[in-house]
């Protein structure tokens, strides 16, 4: 048998959570291999929604542009509508029952600006069989022969001081590597089992079926529409009446490819693929739409967390530790921070510029993380039978439904204009789903994470997370602003880089801040940027940053002669936030310890 080939990481599973996790690991210069079984990436659109907070990490890595730039304009996915059916004649047919505002992209919306002030991007919706291929080229671009599909891992065994992982390679070869770290990215499809790592929390919720389809639904689709869920009389409540989403590549009512969610019953077999044509053109109510079906799945809705992230050398992220319902959006976007969270803290391990403790803390800060995610999202899922409810439809009643609808939709009855306000104060509820600001960017990791706590009380959690208060207090993400220097604009988020420095944030008094800084990070090897942000009347060097629309000195929340140090993942490690100068290399030892 060959010796086995070394290498500091392998990734298993080459989907969102791994390929990221191979960019980032390769910004931070540390040498991988990633295995993915399948022979490209996904054939299935899967989750679509791109967070604030995972566009500016993906800005941070150079490839957020393109992202955006093949993601659908904020325009076309600014409501998501409530609706009878797309076709049809009939008096009940093509009805609007209401809208909600989504995702801050309302075009002079006071959401829309509050969004916009927060992040360097407004969200974006491009599903994974669009943004796959983009990770994957930028990973085989960053790694070059070691971003490895048709490369199957087999089993595998943490020693003690390594990994040894088995896999099958692309002509069927049996090999071995030997890994300092292993991280399980898979899906839960081989690393967490193997482990047997259990999955906590409720199973079996509904059975989904989702069909990928090409078809023009040009003349039936309001172009600033994301997502519609229907309300058929015949097939009844909720998701048995099926909602869709354009997939692109074209967005709004051109869109080429669109995808069409409906239920079955829990207990039903299967939904056969030759019957899912029928289904689409049923559901809405256009029985000659000329269709293509691209792809096909039944699945099983479920809101499972991992009981623990790490064991020993192994890791795992994304689906493989947290799965749930995909209202609001969560799933993508905490896969991709899993994987940034972890990626610098094994960097720093392997580059021995921190002890083995800092990994440590990828399980304490992301299993917080994703405990609020599956919680949130069954909350929000759960949230939609309130609106099932207002609209009042019940399975296999269809003439009881009609008679509802008609009842519902009737101009000149003062309960119908009742039921539909009620039915809209209703929907206006569901900003917990479309509007959940604060999950996205107001998140806070828990005491003993990599940082230090300043002993200022944390801030309260929003109770439907729809405002999303900037701060600098350890724990939390670096706010946003824009800055000036050199006549460009560059966000905060900007200033710390991809390869793994320390950011030291001050103000025009804050020299001894900075030479304390250089001073520890010099001894420990690390690098380090510093960031003098002033006001606009107060710049002396032109390497200061301005504070060009006064919006840093409304979050930064320290006196001019305090200080920040932010953590190579846009987290606040530590603040002054008085003008004390403190022994640096004290702060990091507390965070990073020994190497």
């Amino acid at each position: 048998m060959e010796d086995p080939v070394d290498v500091p990481v392998v990734i298993v599973g080459g989907g969102s959570c791994g390929l990221s996790l191979s960019i980032f690991l390769s910004d931070l210069g540390v040498d991988h291999v990633l295995y993915e079984r399948h022979p490209g990436t996904s054939i299935l659109p899967k989750a679509h929604i791109i967070s604030q907070r995972t566009l500016e990490i993906f800005r941070q890595h150079g490839f957020a542009a393109e992202v955006v730039a093949k993601g659908t304009p904020p325009r076309q996915m600014s409501q998501v509508m409530w609706q009878t059916s797309l076709g049809g004649d009939g008096p009940l047919d093509r009805k609007v029952l209401g809208r909600i505002e989504t995702w801050g992209c309302e075009e002079g919306s006071e959401r829309r600006k509050i969004y916009e002030k927060s992040a360097p991007y407004l969200p974006t919706n491009l599903p994974l069989l669009r943004l796959e291929p983009i990770l994957r080229a930028t990973a085989e671009k960053k790694n070059p022969g070691k971003v490895l599909f048709s490369h199957t891992v087999t089993s595998f065994e943490d020693t003690g001081d390594h990994v040894l992982v088995h896999f099958e390679d692309e002509k069927g070869h049996q090999r071995t590597c030997r890994a300092r770290y292993l991280a399980g990215s898979d899906g839960g499809k081989t690393v967490g089992p193997r482990l047997g790592i259990s999955m906590d929390g409720p199973t079996g919720l509904r059975r989904i079926v989702s069909a990928h389809f090409r078809a023009d639904l040009s003349p039936y689709w309001d172009d600033r529409t994301g997502i519609v869920h229907f309300a058929n009389p015949d097939y009844g409540l909720g998701m048995r009446s099926g909602s869709l989403l354009p997939l692109g590549p074209t967005w709004g009512r051109f869109s080429e490819e669109w995808q069409m969610h409906f239920s079955i019953g829990v207990g039903d077999p299967p939904f056969p693929r030759e019957g899912v044509e029928d289904r689409i053109r049923k559901l809405l109510k256009l029985p000659d739409l000329q269709l293509e079906i691209l792809s096909f799945s039944n699945w099983v809705l479920e809101g499972v967390l991992a009981q623990k992230y790490q064991h020993g050398r192994v890791f795992i992220g994304g689906d493989s530790a947290h799965r749930h319902p995909p209202t609001t959006g969560l799933g993508l976007n905490a896969a991709v921070q899993d994987a940034h969270n972890l990626a610098w803290k094994l960097a720093y391990v392997l580059q021995r510029k921190a002890s083995i403790d800092l990994v440590n803390t990828y399980e304490l800060e992301r299993r917080h993380i994703g405990k609020r995610v599956v919680d949130w999202a069954l909350f929000t899922s759960k949230c939609h039978k309130f609106i099932a409810g207002a609209i009042g439809l019940e399975e296999g009643q269809g003439e009881a439904n009609r008679a509802h609808l008609s009842n519902l939709l009737d101009e000149d009855s003062e309960i119908g204009l009742a039921a539909r306000a009620q039915l809209h104060y209703t929907i206006a509820g569901q900003a917990i789903e479309f509007g959940a600001h604060e999950m996205d960017l107001g998140f806070k990791y828990p005491s003993g994470g990599a940082f230090l706590p300043d002993g200022t009380p944390p801030l309260s959690y929003h109770p439907r997370h729809q405002i999303y208060t900037p701060t600098t207090r350890p724990g939390n993400r670096l706010p946003h602003v824009w800055l000036e220097r050199g006549g460009k604009l560059l966000s905060t988020h900007d200033l710390v880089g991809c390869h793994g420095d320390l950011l030291l944030i001050t103000g025009r008094e804050g020299s001894e801040w900075a030479c304390e800084a250089r001073r520890m990070a010099e001894s420990r090897s690390i690098g380090l940027q510093v960031a003098r942000i002033v006001d606009p009347l107060k710049r002396t060097q032109e390497e200061d940053f301005c504070d060009v629309f006064s919006q840093w000195s409304q979050v930064k929340e320290i006196e001019d002669g305090g200080a920040i140090l932010v953590r190579p993942d846009n987290i606040v490690l530590w603040r002054s936030v008085s003008p004390n100068p403190t022994d640096l290399s004290v702060v990091l030892d507390k965070i990073l310890g020994k190497p």
